[in-house]
């Protein structure tokens, strides 16, 4: 491997897990200075790495086809390795042809045999499987760089600029089955004011019907504000003044985790242990559905699988201990 290897990161989506591989990055590259990076990700992306230096982007357009992007790809220098953090279609054609052109490649493994026997595991039995960070680790340390998953830290520390608490709150999920019911949402958010006079609520949501639903939710309270208008690279830049961020199993939670801000997840019908918990945060942070009532969760890793008869077992997730466990991050 030449000193000053040309490597291509390839990471399409979703949110999360682009948010995910940001913290093995950027100790990639504070660790193997020479080696010069490129990334292959969704243009809309692109802000998620703002923290990294001397990186030279690949930026997926919307609507853009297979081929449109590869020609693109092709007239840059070429790559000696290329590590698949993604192993979709689009991303194995990429590897494909870019091994062709004398790259090495390597893919990262997805697990799916774990998870399966994960989903069948009753839940008393749950153990953690290999995490997606450690997964990402394995494709770069197949070429040799030896990372550790206890080396990873957050890309930047959260800046507070007042003694005011500011707690983020991001209410949605991809899926109705590990959204929080709306209405306990609402209540929580009213009881997390009422701690302190003081406290600044920010709602995260998507532009559109979420935002739309958000400001509804802010009419008549001044602790009360949301992210609408906000661009993504300014959205990063708010959640590094939050205290706390409360979070579904979405990429907010993995976005405030890695600007080093404390993140409590709520969980449905997915589980923490299944890979995808935020980065640098503690079980303790994560609240789960009453598992005696609701025996056959977890039900599914990403959350498409609904099961009928369980659309309240987020209801039975304890708010008090939400609350404590809140107080207890904020020092109140």
């Amino acid at each position: 491997m030449p000193k000053e290897a040309r490597i291509l990161f390839i990471r399409f989506s979703a949110m999360g897990d682009v948010a995910m591989c940001l913290p093995v990055l950027k100790t990639f590259q504070n660790k193997y200075p020479n080696h010069r990076i490129s990334i292959l990700t969704k243009e809309a992306f692109v802000p998620l790495f703002k923290d990294l230096s001397n990186v030279e982007f690949i930026g997926l357009k919307k609507g853009e086809g297979i081929f449109s992007l590869l020609q693109r790809v092709l007239k840059l220098q070429p790559f000696d390795l290329v590590l698949d953090l993604h192993s979709s279609l689009r991303s194995a054609f990429v590897c494909s042809v870019l091994a062709l052109k004398g790259a090495k490649t390597h893919k990262i493994d997805k697990r799916r045999a774990a998870k399966k026997k994960f989903l069948n595991t009753e839940s008393a039995l749950l153990k953690p499987i290999t995490s997606q960070a450690q997964a990402y680790l394995n494709v770069v340390e197949h070429f040799g760089f030896k990372l550790n998953i206890k080396e990873l830290s957050p890309i930047q520390s959260a800046k507070k600029n007042s003694n005011q608490r500011h707690i983020g709150v991001a209410p949605f999920a991809a899926h109705s089955s590990k959204t929080y019911p709306e209405d306990l949402m609402q209540t929580l958010i009213e009881k997390i004011c009422n701690i302190n006079s003081g406290n600044q609520v920010i709602l995260f949501g998507a532009p559109g019907s979420q935002q739309e639903q958000l400001k509804q939710w802010c009419d008549n309270s001044a602790q009360l504000r949301t992210n609408a208008g906000l661009s993504l690279d300014k959205e990063l830049v708010l959640m590094t003044k939050l205290d706390l961020m409360i979070s579904m199993d979405s990429a907010n939670g993995h976005m405030a985790a890695n600007v080093g801000v404390p993140v409590i997840t709520l969980w449905g019908s997915t589980h923490p242990y299944a890979g995808y918990q935020p980065l640098f945060q503690p079980f303790k942070n994560s609240f789960l559905p009453d598992y005696e009532r609701y025996p056959q969760l977890p039900s599914s890793i990403f959350g498409e699988r609904e099961i009928r008869g369980y659309e309240d077992a987020m209801r039975s997730i304890n708010q008090e201990s939400i609350l404590s466990r809140v107080k207890e991050i904020l020092n109140l």
